[in-house]
């Protein structure tokens, strides 16, 4: 048995890098890029106006006071998509909208609400200093400039520059396709009425929602009987089609726990197969032709810590994203006791008040219920040498399924 950071070492070192492949930015959402993105352009294109006011030069109204306001000639307008081909003149002003090119000459927007119109007379009566409520060409970027480094996950916002820089696709790092196989001859369909000995797949509906939300293309092989034959037969088919393969079940040591024989049969490189965290212990990690295989333990709760805590990492690394928890300090609202020697995950309901994080029990919790599990948010961890915790401590934690 080794520990949960040695675990997670061993992986992420097995781990490769995804390929490249180049998407439309659409299909890009948070993915990373494989290579540094440069500006095709400068953004803005032109110098523009910040505001719906009038154009001027600035220097004209040096002398402006409340009492002797400078008097301008409006000569046009300007809305967003036009261009103006003239210059200003002295003397004159322009009304121009938020957006559009300021024109040529100008060098300062006033804001409507700060003149006074007559007719086609502008009346400004405060100075007004240069670049005041324009936007400088290039101002946000400038032609030949790095807009997005390698590295970068691709959110919404990078989405729109990279649409004002003129890039349809991008290069970056594949998402892994994962595998599912669910074993157990005690599993039924969740649409059967349960009857003795039997309970309803539902790590088959957990383990493809935490892929799915984790941004990840699962693939279920589904239910699959406590058959060692069958089970390598799912097994080769699975390692074909997928980079990570995931089994649930049969990793631990009895009778009928065949996932690991067949691992031997495939001549996979068994890297470790315990880990001394709870729940989740029963976790077997190998990598067979070139693949990586996780085999979680069948209890739901297990599996899904399990899930979390390694192959979430493997998947970030393998599409390029640097792992990122934002682990909290969290007072407990209550006290547990446990045998010590294994990292322990305590499932919570963390709430924030006065900007302190508390953690409150949510009941009985076991690795084989998700009922009271669905009142957490959060976990709390409890170091290895700890054999109980009091109300009142405070523990790293952090949210879950953000």
């Amino acid at each position: 048995m080794i520990s949960r950071d040695e675990a997670l070492n061993i992986i992420l070192q097995e781990t490769p890098l995804g390929n490249v492949e180049e998407k439309y930015i659409l299909d890009s959402l948070s993915r990373v890029l494989s290579e540094d993105i440069y500006s095709k352009d400068n953004l803005p294109p032109f110098s523009k106006s910040a505001m719906d006011g009038y154009a001027i030069k600035s220097e004209e109204t040096a002398e402006a006071l409340r009492e002797a306001p400078i008097e301008f000639n409006i000569t046009g307008i300007i809305k967003a998509g036009d261009f103006f081909e003239g210059e200003l003149q002295k003397g004159e002003a322009i009304r121009i909208m938020t957006g559009a090119p300021l024109p040529k000459g100008a060098d300062a927007v006033i804001q409507f609400e700060k003149v006074k119109i007559e007719g086609i007379s502008l009346f400004v009566y405060d100075k007004v200093k240069a670049d005041r409520n324009v936007i400088k060409r290039g101002e946000e970027i400038n032609s030949g400039d790095l807009a997005l480094a390698k590295g970068t996950v691709i959110r919404p916002f990078e989405i729109g520059l990279l649409a004002s820089l003129g890039y349809s696709k991008i290069p970056v790092y594949r998402t892994p396709t994962v595998a599912l196989i669910i074993t157990g001859d005690e599993l039924i369909n969740i649409e059967e009425e349960l009857y003795p000995g039997k309970i309803r797949n539902s790590n088959e509906y957990t383990l493809i929602s935490l892929l799915k939300n984790a941004g990840l293309k699962p693939i279920s092989f589904g239910l699959v009987k406590d058959n060692k034959n069958l089970i390598r037969e799912k097994i080769e088919e699975a390692l074909k089609v997928s980079d990570i393969v995931v089994t649930s079940g049969g990793a631990s040591k009895g009778d009928y726990d065949f996932v690991e024989d067949v691992l031997v049969e495939l001549g996979a490189d068994i890297k470790f197969n315990s880990v001394a965290i709870k729940p989740g212990k029963p976790l077997t990690f190998a990598v067979v032709k070139d693949k990586l295989f996780f085999s979680l333990p069948g209890n739901p709760l297990a599996a899904i810590n399990t899930f979390q805590e390694f192959i979430i990492p493997a998947c970030d690394k393998f599409m390029g994203k640097k792992r990122c928890t934002d682990i909290l300090p969290v007072i407990l609202k209550d006290d547990y006791n446990f045998k010590k020697g294994k990292r322990m995950y305590i499932y919570v309901n963390i709430q924030k008040v006065n900007g302190v994080y508390y953690g409150y029990r949510i009941g009985w919790q076991s690795s084989s219920g998700l009922a009271s599990v669905t009142e957490a948010n959060g976990v709390v961890i409890v170091p290895e040498e700890k054999s109980c915790v009091k109300s009142g401590e405070i523990l790293n934690g952090y949210f879950i399924f953000s």
